[in-house]
């Protein structure tokens, strides 16, 4: 169901893996990642589990351009970025030139290498797209003045549906502070934004490095802030 896509428990399983290699350059639409994912069984049997899947995200992503009739990109610009101001951030293949987009760096043979050859050939609803500390504050400002969700739909998203997370959001509460956001990473690439509603704070951090150098930064400062 879309409820156990949105919150892992699909059986949807990974996408990266040798099939993804093989092919990265070629998978430039989610219909692609279906036709070449889309005909293996779950992993598990659907709502028994929760385990992190990426192919889960992009099976979203086909459903929404099933259901609104535009691309995964189109929908995104017109219902996410552009009411919340969001004018630094998107998904645009990586051979199209992007002002100050920054440039993936992992490590290598113990030296910082290009991480270009790692890279999808654009990002999708499982990740992969571009963005700024700028616009993530502004993503969640939208999200909590309701500009993006109800107030009673964006409480249901970000309360607990498993043990660790609602629906797309990871969801904790630290000492009686309850927060949500999303991390994540792959080479040469680590964000993460965390959102403490009660104590009005938005903790946003990017790297254009290897995992975990945003998140790190960002658990050093949540081990520091003030809570109640």
């Amino acid at each position: 169901t879309i409820r156990q896509l949105l919150t892992h428990t699909g059986g949807t399983g990974d996408i990266f893996g040798p099939k993804f290699d093989k092919r990265r350059l070629s998978l430039k639409t989610h219909d692609d990642y279906v036709r070449l994912y889309g005909e293996r069984g779950p992993e598990h049997p659907p709502g028994k589990e929760q385990r992190y899947s990426n192919y889960g995200f992009l099976l979203l992503g086909a459903i929404i351009e099933r259901v609104s009739g535009q691309t995964y990109y189109d929908y995104v610009d017109a219902h996410v970025f552009a009411p919340a101001g969001m004018r630094d951030s998107g998904s645009l293949p990586e051979d199209v030139a992007v002002p100050n987009r920054a440039v993936a760096y992992r490590r290598r043979d113990g030296a910082w290498a290009d991480a270009a050859d790692t890279l999808p050939y654009r990002g999708t609803a499982a990740g992969g797209g571009y963005s700024t500390a700028g616009d993530l504050l502004k993503f969640a400002r939208a999200l909590q003045s309701g500009r993006l969700l109800s107030p009673t739909l964006l409480a249901e998203a970000t309360r607990a549906q498993t043990p660790w997370y609602g629906y797309g959001f990871n969801v904790r509460d630290e000492k009686g502070a309850p927060s949500f956001g999303h991390g994540g990473g792959a080479p040469g690439m680590n964000g993460d934004l965390r959102i403490y509603p009660a104590q009005g704070i938005v903790v946003v951090a990017l790297a254009n490095v290897d995992p975990p150098a945003a998140s790190r930064l960002v658990d050093y400062y949540l081990l520091r802030m003030p809570l109640p």
